[in-house]
């Protein structure tokens, strides 16, 4: 697995030029439609590498997720229950999605929490429009993001995505929630 770049960590020096900020406009005002990010994102993987390209992104997505929960997180009603805290804030108020009618929840311990989404998903679209492996660009992209917003809900919340099961490659994206000991 490619290691991911720390929100915090500097940058490889293709990000701190022009890449980063082309890409952070172009992330912030994606809408529904992914089409133009992506195009974006295929422009600067063709002048550097796929890998860079979805560090920025990585990158982008970080910051907008904690700067969500920066203006949010005061706000939302929290609980004594780790797991029911990160599914509420994360999937429900953040990205609008809950179980039954956009997945289902598959296992719910203490512990962990097994979700499978069916959602609208416009990452998933806009890879199968444009001829892109969600494995990749999720995993690269925009798996180190939810990492980062659990661990601000609790810092023994970690996050996984079951790879073998992410569409279009299954009928749903099977995503892990986990408090560690």
């Amino acid at each position: 697995m490619t290691e991911m770049l720390d929100c915090h960590e500097s940058l490889p020096p293709d990000m701190d030029g022009s890449f980063l900020p082309q890409l952070k406009a172009k992330y912030e005002s994606r809408g529904a439609d992914h089409s133009t990010l992506f195009q974006t994102i295929l422009g600067i993987a063709q002048e550097t590498s796929l890998d860079v390209a979805l560090a920025c992104l990585e990158r982008c997505a970080i910051e907008t997720r904690t700067s969500w929960l920066d203006e949010n997180l005061p706000h939302l009603e929290r609980t004594a229950d780790p797991i029911d805290d990160a599914y509420r804030i994360f999937y429900e108020a953040y990205l609008g999605i809950s179980a039954p009618g956009d997945g289902e929840i598959v296992q719910r311990t203490p512990t962990r929490l097994v979700t499978r989404w069916w959602n609208q998903c416009p990452t998933l679209d806009v890879c199968q429009q444009l001829g892109l492996d969600t494995r990749e660009i999720c995993n690269k992209g925009y798996h180190k993001s939810v990492q980062v917003f659990l661990s601000r809900i609790h810092p023994r919340l970690t996050f996984d995505r079951n790879y073998d099961a992410l569409r279009p490659h299954a009928p749903y994206c099977e995503e892990i929630i986990t408090l560690d000991e």
